[in-house]
């Protein structure tokens, strides 16, 4: 014998449950490109910093990304750019800049 009276709380419930999880699940996806885009400058320090280190470790500025700065001096640097528009029309636009001065 079934009870038809029980089986509809308990559906309401299993299928309320299923959404939660979902909708759980959506923000989560959607949230990840924020933080992405939220840690880009701990990344690109921890980049610089690896350079420093390792041209005090080996000395070679070999694969290092370095430039003069306005007051003329050699340093390390590395920037994140973003495109700001539509497709081809779209400008670059620096978003976060970090630079180093090279260690004597």
């Amino acid at each position: 014998m079934w009870h038809n009276k029980s089986n509809i709380p308990i559906t309401v419930l299993v299928i309320g449950i299923i959404l939660v999880c979902g909708l759980a699940l959506v923000s989560f996806f959607i949230s990840k490109g924020d933080v992405k885009k939220g840690f880009v400058g701990v990344y690109l320090t921890e980049k610089l910093n690896s350079q420093v280190e390792n041209y005090i470790v080996h000395g070679s500025l070999v694969g290092s990304n370095t430039r003069f700065n306005d007051k003329g001096e050699l340093v390390f640097y590395q920037e994140y750019k973003e495109k700001d528009g539509f497709l081809f029309w779209g400008k670059e636009k620096v978003v976060f800049s970090i630079e180093h001065p090279i260690p004597s």
